[in-house]
């Protein structure tokens, strides 16, 4: 490449691959700038509509379903997944406009919460998967053994969580770039000598356990439960519940993955000349930030889809009506909405 070329183009070293035989100057995207313009708004969004949705998710459980049952007690640890994502958002904003200013131990924390709160998020999601395929397909041996081993199966499952959040809390450190402090979770403080070695663990770590698994495991369960007789019956509302909200998470989750993916095997896919490192580092900024949205994403769903809530809200809208001096329905003249028993959740 020659001199004008560079002068026109380019003013960052960046090296192409670990060999070093091949050194290009490439401009790179600044991921400074877009972060202060665009995370606050979004995120402090995402933060506000999220403690609201996932507070009235933990209230309509608690409250009015009373954690009869284990999917109940799922959905519980679902929104507890995402109260662990939330409260990392504020320290991600003021990172983005201003410095890292909290330390280390602050930011391995951080880090930590918020990578348990994520694959916490996925395991709960695997959990109400299989327990809706092992309800309807194997519904007579389930209940008993469902009853006995709730308790473990969801301790398990935080466990499972922490460990896959181990490595980001141990190479989660602050980094000085230019004059700010950066408190690293995209791109953590890898070992001098290991950094190829994490760098590949933890991108295939991302797209194996929070994203090929519980697609595999909910095409499998999915596939088999719309196959039963049972299903064809009748109408079942959870199903339908869970469907959606898994659908959407690997919606939100799918390009981001795919993107950190393409990034970490860059140099494998002939993607490491200049135009591709920069539109890569500018999609996994866009990408993660689509991605977080399901913090404030699934109680809407919940609320939509879940008939316990959909019963109140038209029993606050009914009630509503009978203030502004409408008639009160009588029991034949009920909606169908509220006649007849109604699929709950926590029956399972």
């Amino acid at each position: 490449m020659d001199d004008d070329t560079s002068t026109t183009y380019y003013d960052v070293f960046i090296e192409e691959d670990f060999s070093g035989n091949m050194t290009e100057q490439c401009h790179k995207h600044d991921d400074k700038i877009f972060a202060a313009q665009f995370l606050p708004p979004i995120y402090s969004l995402v933060f506000i509509l999220g403690l609201v949705g996932n507070a009235l998710l933990v209230l309509t459980l608690v409250r009015y379903k009373g954690l009869k049952g284990v999917v109940d007690v799922f959905f519980l640890n679902i929104a507890i997944s995402n109260f662990l994502c939330l409260v990392t958002y504020p320290f991600w904003i003021h990172t983005a406009i201003h410095s890292w200013d909290l330390g280390n131990a602050m930011c391995k924390m951080v880090s930590g919460f918020y990578t348990a709160g994520y694959y916490g998020y996925t395991c709960f999601l695997v959990l109400l998967i299989i327990h809706r395929y092992l309800a309807i397909v194997h519904m007579g041996r389930f209940h008993l053994a469902a009853k006995k081993t709730g308790c473990g199966i969801i301790a398990s499952a935080w466990g499972l969580a922490v460990l896959a959040a181990l490595p980001e809390l141990m190479f989660s450190q602050v980094q000085t770039e230019g004059r700010d402090n950066i408190c690293h979770f995209v791109q953590p403080h890898y070992p001098l000598g290991d950094e190829k070695f994490w760098k590949n663990f933890l991108t295939l770590k991302m797209n194996i356990l929070g994203l090929l698994i519980p697609l595999l495991v909910a095409v499998f369960c999915y596939g088999s439960i719309r196959k039963t007789s049972r299903y064809k019956e009748k109408n079942y509302g959870l199903f339908r519940l869970i469907f959606v909200m898994t659908l959407v998470f690997i919606g939100l989750w799918t390009p981001y993955s795919l993107v950190l993916f393409l990034t970490t095997f860059q140099e494998h896919l002939n993607l490491s000349n200049c135009e591709s490192s920069y539109h890569l580092d500018k999609a996994t900024q866009v990408t993660k930030i689509i991605g977080d949205t399901h913090c404030c994403i699934n109680p809407v769903i919940y609320g939509l889809l879940d008939e316990t809530v959909q019963r109140r809200l038209y029993c606050l809208f009914h009630h509503q009506n009978n203030t502004d001096s409408h008639p009160r329905e009588g029991p034949e003249q009920q909606s169908p909405a509220t006649k007849g028993p109604l699929y709950h959740s926590s029956r399972f």
